[in-house]
């Protein structure tokens, strides 16, 4: 079995202007996944939210890659609609070379309105867009002079350089939702798919066995061991602990994640999220609920059996732990992240 790393630095209320040391902690955090052996980084790319403060992956991508020696580097993922195909197409090559391709491209269309109203592409052309984009991305990468003329998009005898190290190019990773017409695009393709680290597992295998479905009607084989199970991750040495630790940190992820789907435009940052909470009307879902539905928290002994409950009953050959999340204090990160990887990773290998 592979073990990933998902990265996502938050920016909780109350630490002010401490935006270069939550990135700084970040970056030790993957040096450390490195050191421990987990063999791949994921990268998240959020817009106008506390909730991850990465714009824009490759950048954050490059410097990663500069730090690090063996550990793969994935995007999870690039938002296609929101960047120009053809200066994406560029900047990945670029990040593919400087990294002795270790890049790991996963794609994805966002799925928040108020993203695409701060960065003014049309919402409802976001289908479109996408597969343009990653047309175009697939064409300049592999196509000397390559050329394309869609909807969106239109390209006259584009050669760049420098091109991919991987070939023919980097893998290509697509995030599916519950639209099952993402899951038929990344069969079309025939690419693997990325779940999210913040649904329920019932809705992420849900969406992975209708992909294993799809690809068995369609006649091809599904890349197991290609596709990461991200899960938010929290492992200490006894039970009380590892349970009430991350209790405020995933109560602040999911009440932040509820009022950013609410918005059509603007930004959460500056907003109260404690008003917000005691003025919301839905139903907030019990913290031991996330502890049965979502989120993998207990001793050693607690993972590996979740891991192993994953590997037999539903074929997961790759999982991907999300270590830092919400207000996670750093020391706590690498502590969880060392048992993780000295206790419950060799069982799997």
């Amino acid at each position: 079995m592979k073990f990933g790393l998902f990265v996502l630095p938050s920016w909780p209320e109350g630490e002010a202007n401490h935006q270069s040391r939550i990135l700084g902690e970040t970056l030790e955090q993957i040096e450390f996944a490195e050191e421990l052996g987990f063999d791949s980084v994921w990268l998240a790319e959020h817009h106008f939210s506390r909730y991850g403060i990465c714009p824009s992956i490759i950048p954050f991508a490059t410097h990663v890659a500069a730090r690090t020696r063996k550990i793969r580097i994935g995007s999870g993922v690039s938002v296609l609609t929101f960047h120009n195909p053809i200066f994406l197409a560029e900047e990945t090559a670029l990040m593919d070379v400087l990294s002795n391709g270790r890049f790991d491209f996963g794609v994805g269309r966002g799925q928040l309105q108020y993203e695409y109203a701060g960065l003014n592409v049309d919402y409802e052309s976001r289908s479109g867009r996408f597969r343009e984009s990653l047309d175009i991305i697939l064409g300049l990468w592999t196509t000397p002079g390559f050329s394309f003329h869609g909807e969106y998009y239109q390209l006259n005898d584009v050669t760049i350089a420098p091109t991919p190290v991987q070939r023919p190019h980097p893998p290509v990773y697509l995030a599916v939702s519950r639209s099952p017409d993402s899951v038929d695009d990344a069969v079309s393709r025939d690419l693997p798919v990325l779940t999210g680290a913040t649904a329920t597992d019932e809705d992420s295998l849900a969406l992975r066995y209708l992909y294993y479905e799809m690809c068995d009607e369609a006649g091809k084989t599904v890349p197991v061991d290609q596709m990461p199970y991200f899960r938010m991750v929290y492992v200490a040495e006894d039970a009380k602990h590892a349970i009430e630790d991350p209790r405020k940190s995933v109560e602040w992820v999911y009440n932040l994640n509820s009022l950013r789907r609410t918005l059509g435009g603007g930004s959460e940052i500056n907003m109260d999220l404690d008003h917000w909470i005691r003025t919301r009307s839905e139903e907030i879902p019990s913290y031991q609920s996330r502890l049965e539905s979502t989120v993998m928290f207990g001793t050693p002994d607690d993972c590996v059996r979740r891991i192993r409950q994953l590997q037999r009953e539903h074929n997961v050959q790759y999982f991907g732990a999300n270590m830092a999340f919400g207000k996670m204090p750093h020391s706590q990160v690498m502590r969880s992240m060392e048992l993780f990887a000295r206790e419950v990773m060799p069982h799997f290998r």
